[in-house]
């Protein structure tokens, strides 16, 4: 059931143990969490404060500690263990076509016995996925089964976040290969990412190992998958770096090619400075305006002070030739 922007309610499903899921309903949330057995998840939304507090404490009974918790603006990837449930906050990409490469969604995430929470900020692709997998009979059966499968949903988005990074520096890679202009904007645009993915994929590796490792209220099968999405995340982590690693590379080597061109330019001007400084010299020295000029009554003398300046300028040539030898 989609929210309006004045009720901070998402959507919640009744989870069967086939896969399947069946929505309920505002006015069905608080009889079914009261009451019912079966693992319910409840999808909240936090840009609609003004009663989101109705559900995290006056529905699913969370004290004030863990409300304020689910409720955060400012968020890092953590897991905090309650006395009645374990509270996890995990970040994932942000796949609208006008998000940038480093935009990330949180997800906070409280699970109690059958029972999961889940509060977003900005819509979450794996949260819609997973709700496509229940209307269809192939989602999780147990709530520790369905925070597992977005753990896992969540870190195969970083793969795809990955290959596209990649595939950006391997272009710019082979235009430097290729002795093509490389914009130098574009790389510092493409670093940036990468320092953020790595700035909070290394805490949600820590994130992923400590529910791995937890034993309050989940399942073998999914900590197993904890695990697994863990060392998924740290192969991404060292994607990241390594990528670091030959942005740095390639930034050099564009400084190098620009010094060795600055170089090139200022050897350039210096040979014309040499060239042209004893005919400036000779020049000035016959320009100046007083008496016993040599040749001045001569009419050929401008000849053949061209002339000198010809066989000047041609040892000049070939003294530098032989110098850069």
């Amino acid at each position: 059931m989609p929210h309006t922007s004045h009720d901070a309610f998402v959507t919640a499903y009744r989870l069967d143990t086939l896969g399947h899921g069946s929505p309920v309903t505002k006015d069905e949330l608080l009889q079914a969490w009261r009451q019912s057995n079966d693992p319910l998840w409840l999808h909240l939304d936090l840009t609609a404060p003004s009663n989101i507090d109705h559900y995290l404490h006056d529905i699913a009974q969370l004290d004030h500690s863990q409300c304020t918790a689910m409720c955060e603006e400012v968020t890092r990837p953590r897991v905090a263990h309650f006395g009645n449930g374990l509270l996890t906050t995990l970040r994932g990409i942000n796949t609208s076509p006008e998000a940038e490469y480093d935009d990330l969604v949180t997800l906070r995430i409280f699970m109690s016995s059958n029972r999961l929470i889940t509060v977003r900020r900005r819509p979450l692709k794996p949260i819609e996925d997973i709700m496509g997998l229940l209307a269809e009979g192939a989602g999780p059966r147990s709530a520790t089964e369905l925070l597992g499968m977005l753990a896992d949903r969540i870190i195969d988005q970083f793969g795809d976040r990955m290959t596209a990074l990649d595939e950006t520096l391997s272009q710019l890679e082979k235009q430097q290969l290729d002795e093509d202009d490389v914009d130098m904007a574009q790389l510092s645009m493409l670093r940036r990412p990468m320092i953020t993915l790595r700035q909070f994929m290394e805490p949600q590796y820590a994130c992923l190992s400590r529910l791995a490792e937890a034993t309050d209220g989940l399942e073998p099968m999914t900590r197993l998958i904890m695990r697994e999405s863990a060392n998924q995340q740290y192969r991404y982590i060292e994607d990241v770096r390594a990528m670091q690693e030959r942005a740095l590379i390639l930034q050099e080597q564009m400084w190098n090619t620009h010094n060795e061109q600055l170089n090139n330019r200022l050897y350039q001007l210096s040979f014309i400075s040499v060239l042209f400084l004893p005919l400036t010299f000779l020049t000035g020295l016959l320009g100046i305006n007083v008496g016993g000029i040599p040749g001045n009554e001569n009419p050929h003398a401008f000849w053949i002070v061209v002339g000198i300046c010809a066989l000047l300028t041609i040892v000049l040539i070939l003294m530098m030739k032989r110098w850069n030898r």
